[in-house]
């Protein structure tokens, strides 16, 4: 029996929440990390004083983040982090680029562990702040990430990047008015700060208030138009209008300022993925995850371009990684239960799969799809199944 396969790509584009007036946009709104500085320290001679080895350490981190065909080297970039730390402990910076290391490896324990540090050295200090609360956000624990947040904000009540975090987190409970008026307590200091428009232009996109989503992201693009953050919100803004070819064009030109913008490569891999693009998928996900391995939109991104590209066994795994962070996310659920079906003949575990979307409530919009796949007789048939494109 031939049967036409629905490919569910990804439901959501990611936008860009900064988190500091700094800061490298993020995907979604609970993802804060940022990078370590990217001023190159020139060392002429060899180090001799602990400031100079912790110096050296932390360019050689530095240098091993950076993203080379889709990797970055973490063990090495937490090798030289430590060292630096060693070298110099009364910095608070060595401690935060150890912390952040760990936190982009899954280490959420030892990250934690060094921002506190960091903490210790400088109170006032508002990224290991921020990172440390998006590592809740990132288990869903918004509320704890927000008390992080708030916390810092009694004694730094005008700190511009905690304040735009926490926006954040508001956002992500849906709080909106919350979440404006953290924004908006940065543009009292700043009317024309760039960062904090194209925050709350993003928040009105998501009240589904177009009209003031797009005003305010227009101004904030008028003030900085290579911005990569603001190109790529422009893209999410008229991708909700269903004009893709705009979307397409100023999520480009947001990777053309800062190609590893999280982000915009998300959004050009979700695009290339709906119009059947693989390839092209494949290469813009794996630059979000070689920064971002727990981004498990991204990953079930991955999953779907190995999919396309054919390579079933590596979709598999992407997809039981997403499982074992998120056992009942429905997008994994319902997709490894497509592969089994078409392409790896694990009939039973498919049927298992799409009962269990069923049971979880997956709110994808494919509950039709499932119940005809749960309708046909379980049994391993030979290879005659169409191998269905996707759509």
């Amino acid at each position: 029996m031939k049967r036409n396969t629905l490919l569910t790509s990804l439901v959501l584009l990611a936008f860009a929440f900064v988190v500091s007036c700094a800061s490298a946009p993020a995907t979604q709104t609970d993802t804060t990390k940022k990078a370590p500085e990217k001023k190159r320290l020139e060392i002429k001679d060899r180090p001799t004083t602990p400031e100079e080895w912790a110096k050296f350490h932390t360019q050689k981190g530095i240098d091993a983040l950076e993203v080379k065909k889709g990797k970055a080297d973490f063990s090495g970039a937490i090798k030289h982090f430590t060292l630096a730390t060693e070298a110099y402990p009364k910095s608070p910076t060595v401690w935060f680029n150890l912390g952040l290391a760990y936190q982009q490896t899954g280490d959420d324990e030892n990250a934690v562990k060094n921002y506190n540090s960091a903490l210790q050295i400088e109170p006032a200090y508002n990224r290991p702040v921020i990172n440390k609360a998006a590592i809740y956000a990132n288990k869903l624990e918004y509320n704890r990430a927000i008390d992080v947040c708030e916390k810092f904000l009694e004694e730094n009540p005008k700190d511009k990047g905690v304040l735009s975090a926490v926006a954040g987190f508001y956002l992500k409970k849906l709080d909106f008015l919350k979440a404006i008026e953290s924004v908006r307590k940065i543009l009292i200091q700043e009317p024309s700060n760039v960062d904090a428009l194209k925050n709350l232009g993003m928040i009105y996109l998501i009240k589904k208030d177009i009209g003031l989503a797009t005003m305010v992201t227009t101004n904030s693009y008028n003030l900085n138009p290579n911005d990569a953050g603001i190109s790529n919100n422009r893209g999410v803004i008229f991708h909700a209008q269903g004009d893709d070819s705009l979307a397409m064009f100023y999520y480009t030109s947001a990777i053309n300022n800062d190609q590893a913008n999280k982000a915009a490569n998300f959004n050009v891999g979700s695009m290339a993925m709906s119009y059947g693009d693989a390839e092209r998928a494949f290469q813009h996900f794996s630059v979000v995850l070689a920064q971002d391995p727990d981004n498990l939109d991204a990953r079930i991104g991955l999953a779907l371009a190995h999919r396309g590209m054919g390579n079933f066994t590596d979709a598999e795994a992407e997809y039981k990684k997403v499982l074992d962070k998120d056992p009942n996310n429905p997008l994994a659920v319902f997709n490894l239960g497509v592969l089994y079906h078409d392409h790896l003949n694990k009939k039973v575990e498919a049927q298992s799969l799409f009962r269990k979307y069923l049971s979880i409530g997956g709110d994808i919009g494919q509950d039709h799809i499932v119940h005809k796949y749960i309708a046909d007789k379980v049994k391993i048939r030979p290879s005659d199944d169409e191998q269905a494109p996707q759509n």
